[in-house]
């Protein structure tokens, strides 16, 4: 995960020296496992791509699309914007988007309707951007006993909450906690009817420069000490996922989508200051707001251990909830076979 630096570079394009340097990384790339999309051609070329218009799940293919990087591979990649996870997966279910990137509670949801679609490759660690907002009354996490919390149910609201509540022993009895959506929390939490919101970015950094509020504590880390101590209480990944059908018939397809996306990653690695320059201009918000926000993200495509852990801790979550009856194992419906073949370096699974 790259550090921001709250510096904006006005630029339209990038330096002599880091397109070299980027030049050499991808080059990198193709030397990692010999696969070249020239060589094993796409089977479908115009694909449509579905995420949401955000940093934390559009990030990677909203990079990659505007790089170029998708055309190099011979690719036309037409990406459609849906407003939320759910939007998506009524999408997938009707047959109009067979690909797409989404948070891990839908696709979860989705996969245990049961419905089939198989899990790629990851788009993002998130579990960053999963954050604890307070007012200035709280310091610490033992503080939220007693206090107003507004929070999502069934959402990663919900599991950072529980998350936050487990790792520091707190009374959640005590917590007068409140069901809202993540617009409808910044908005209480601006008027002070709430003492605290649990929510994602980006509506967590709405919150806290519009409601004045701090960061407590987020999926990854404890604020409640100057300058932040790692502690990994809740975990959340954005993740790329397409139907069953879509992968055994397109599989040459699926590899040059893989392939150019891991370019889309090494370029937020070795230049996030552009990448926040092209996300800004795509998603409509200041550079140095999209470079915070993306720094509470590690974009990979990588497959391991912690993320099969996280993905089954949240089905567990979600049945404990009633969200899900068929709770399907994440080795069952992950299909890593792809990304080995086009990045090998990237999977490393029990």
């Amino acid at each position: 995960m790259f550090r921001a630096t709250r510096k904006t570079l006005k630029m339209k394009g990038l330096t002599i020296a880091s397109c070299l340097a980027l030049s050499f990384a991808v080059n990198n790339i193709a030397s990692a496992s010999g696969y070249d999309p020239a060589v094993e051609k796409p089977e479908m070329t115009s694909v449509t791509i579905g995420t949401a218009r955000d940093p934390n799940l559009g990030a990677l293919i909203i990079i990659t699309n505007e790089r170029g990087y998708f055309e190099e591979s011979g690719l036309d990649m037409d990406v459609q914007f849906f407003p939320s996870g759910g939007d998506l997966a009524s999408a997938v279910v009707g047959g109009s988007i067979l690909i797409g990137s989404s948070g891990s509670t839908p696709t979860t949801t989705l996969r245990s309707s049961p419905f089939p679609i198989q899990i790629i490759a990851r788009q993002a660690d998130i579990s960053g951007a999963q954050q604890v907002i307070v007012d200035g009354g709280i310091s610490s996490p033992a503080d939220l006993e007693g206090k107003t919390i507004a929070y999502m149910p069934g959402t990663s609201s919900e599991g950072l909450l529980n998350g936050l509540v487990a790792e520091y022993g707190l009374d959640r009895s005590s917590m007068n906690l409140i069901s809202m959506g993540p617009s409808e929390m910044v908005t209480a939490f601006v008027r002070r009817d709430v003492d605290a919101v649990s929510v994602w970015e980006t509506h967590a950094s709405r919150a806290r420069l519009m409601g004045n509020g701090t960061l407590l504590h987020s999926g990854t880390t404890s604020y409640s000490s100057n300058g932040g101590q790692a502690n990994r209480i809740y975990g959340d990944h954005s993740t790329l996922f397409a139907t069953e059908e879509f992968i055994s018939s397109n599989p040459n397809t699926v590899k040059a989508i893989l392939y150019s996306l891991t370019k889309g990653a090494e370029f937020i690695e070795n230049e996030p200051e552009a990448a926040s320059e092209v996300l800004s201009g795509v998603l409509g918000m200041e550079p140095d707001e999209m470079l915070d926000i993306m720094s509470s993200n590690r974009y990979t495509l990588a497959i391991d251990n912690e993320m099969v852990s996280d993905l089954d801790s949240l089905a567990g979550f979600l049945e404990s909830r009633g969200r899900i009856s068929d709770r399907v194992a994440p080795m069952d419906w992950i299909n890593h076979e792809l990304l080995q073949a086009v990045r090998p370096d990237l999977v490393s699974i029990d």
